[in-house]
């Protein structure tokens, strides 16, 4: 009987200790870089351009947008991208509101899964100088980009999570059947 509750016991402790492992983790804190000037500050982005956000979909720790973009000022984009984030502020992600064009500062996605990688540290609202007309005056007019890119952001599956999620459910349909067999027998 102890043998049984001390076996339960440990099982238990190992599926809630170690669930936990499976799961991916966020960054606990974003600091941004200052810049000496504005046009140091407009420079630093791979990408900047003119754009709404028409679609967003997330898996709780990215969030993903389309973007209809009017105007490329730096970098190559098509007429439609995808621009990536992470949900959490304290991972230096940041929201876009939907139907609001707005100033662009990207670069090549390494956290996720998009054609572009977004930032709370860039420059914006929140900019103590013209933000618009310094981008102008950096690279110029700009232009209109060629037709095409992504259709759809769609819906994606963080497959971290999935994959912790079905060993969970694993582990306790086996413990619980082995639970179950032991007690039966007795």
């Amino acid at each position: 009987m102890a043998i049984r509750r001390i076996c339960a016991a440990g099982a238990i402790l190992l599926l809630t200790g170690g669930l936990p492992l499976l799961l991916p983790t966020t960054a606990n804190a974003c600091s941004c870089v200052s810049f000496e000037s504005p046009e140091e500050a407009v420079s630093v982005s791979s990408t900047v351009f003119l754009g709404t956000p028409t679609e967003k979909s997330s898996d709780g720790f990215e969030d993903t947008y389309l973007f209809d973009v009017s105007r490329v000022y730096k970098g190559d984009v098509d007429s439609v991208t995808s621009v990536g984030t992470m949900s959490s502020t304290a991972a230096c992600g940041t929201g876009y509101v939907l139907g609001t064009e707005q100033l662009m500062f990207v670069s090549k996605p390494y956290d996720v899964d998009a054609e572009f990688q977004g930032s709370g540290c860039v420059p914006g609202s929140r900019s103590d100088f013209d933000v618009q007309a310094t981008v102008e005056s950096v690279y110029g007019d700009g232009y209109v980009p060629d037709t095409g890119g992504t259709v759809s952001v769609g819906v994606r599956v963080d497959k971290p999570v999935v994959i912790g999620a079905v060993g969970a459910v694993a582990l306790l349909t086996i413990g619980g059947g082995l639970y179950w067999r032991r007690r039966r027998s007795s």
